[in-house]
């Protein structure tokens, strides 16, 4: 894990995240040392609301400065060899097209499936290119419906009958309250 930094009276202090003996600092040990630590903290409260910055461990850290600006190894690896790293929200197959693809070559390799691990590793790659290309575009523009109803503020729930209402239109409603009257007259 890369050092970490925070300001103490004006001064920028680096703060080492391993210990003397080469083994990590826990949550704990990096806010005593930051003057962060209250009495009866928990490591993280359920659940966390968005508002609150300091109700458990785990989000005081995650509002730390140097914690926001951190790049995993993965990244700077990527990046060091010229390329770009992407990454999608954990959880959002939805937001990622290629889950849909990678599903329906499951689904295909399932059905011609002999428990036979050589002809899987043969199997694989062919099924995977067998996805059509019509396909693999619907997908895309699934997601990128998603894309548009999230960035349009939409919950979960508004957010999948927003994508189905609206697909013919590959956009969602722009106005949300629209949106929301719309569904509760559907009901």
């Amino acid at each position: 894990m890369c050092n970490g930094w925070f300001i103490k009276d004006g001064v920028k202090v680096v703060q080492e995240m391993q210990g003397p003996d080469g083994l990590p600092k826990g949550a704990q040990q990096v806010l005593v040392e930051r003057g962060l630590w209250t009495r009866n903290l928990r490591l993280q409260c359920k659940p966390c609301t968005e508002s609150s910055t300091s109700c458990c461990a785990r989000r005081i850290l995650s509002h730390q400065p140097d914690f926001l600006e951190q790049r995993s190894n993965l990244s700077i690896t990527v990046e060091a060899a010229g390329h770009l790293a992407d990454f999608y929200p954990k959880y959002h197959c939805e937001l990622n097209f290629i889950e849909r693809v990678w599903g329906e070559a499951k689904r295909t390799l399932r059905k011609d499936c002999h428990f036979n691990f050589q002809k899987m590793a043969e199997q694989v790659p062919a099924t995977i290119r067998g996805v059509p290309l019509l396909h693999v575009r619907r997908y895309h523009r699934r997601a990128w419906r998603y894309i548009d109803a999230y960035s349009k503020e939409l919950n979960g729930r508004m957010a999948e009958w927003a994508v189905q209402k609206y697909k013919g239109h590959r956009k969602v409603s722009v106005n949300i309250d629209n949106v929301v009257d719309e569904m509760e007259k559907e009901k």
